[in-house]
């Protein structure tokens, strides 16, 4: 699914896209003011953002909780049987008091402004990818799905193929 979907947005934007191939071939070198795009495509119509990686965070705000292995569980339950039971099962578990340190730490990341889109372990690796990329004469691009929650992937695509007419 992943691969169709990648194809249908870069359809959808492939004039901004265009643009940016053109920007990310200036570069002759990587470095952290190196454009990548950031595609939101929870809604109808997706829209094209253009970050430099150095800010990705800034654009795609980044948790230090969601990755933390007890979250991952509290995810995982919450698919299963809902919040309140994945929440009452994780307190009262083995690891209740160190998964109700990491739940608060969660709240209160979600309190301050926009809500975490991704871990900051999953923008690591996009920052690696864009070097990647780079090398290999791509674009890396980042796109945030519909659902509940989101879902983000990570993708690069050939500045040939976004700039051949």
């Amino acid at each position: 699914m992943d691969r169709e979907t990648i194809q249908n947005l870069i359809k959808q934007c492939s004039l901004g896209l265009f643009d940016l191939a053109c920007a990310v071939s200036g570069h002759p070198s990587w470095d952290l003011n190196l454009p990548v795009g950031v595609i939101d495509a929870r809604r109808s119509k997706p829209k094209l953002m253009v970050s430099a990686i150095g800010t990705i965070n800034s654009t795609l705000k980044a948790s230090s909780t969601i990755a933390h292995p007890l979250m991952v569980r509290l995810f995982e339950r919450f698919e299963d049987v809902g919040l309140e039971q994945a929440l009452t099962e994780m307190k009262s578990g083995d690891d209740g008091e160190a998964f109700c340190e990491v739940w608060q730490a969660y709240r209160d990341e979600r309190r301050c402004g926009d809500a975490p889109m991704w871990s900051i372990e999953d923008a690591t690796d996009f920052v690696v990818q864009s070097r990647e990329a780079h090398a290999d004469r791509e674009v890396a691009c980042v796109a945030i799905l519909p659902g509940d929650p989101h879902r983000i992937i990570t993708f690069s695509v050939p500045i040939a193929f976004l700039t051949r007419a």
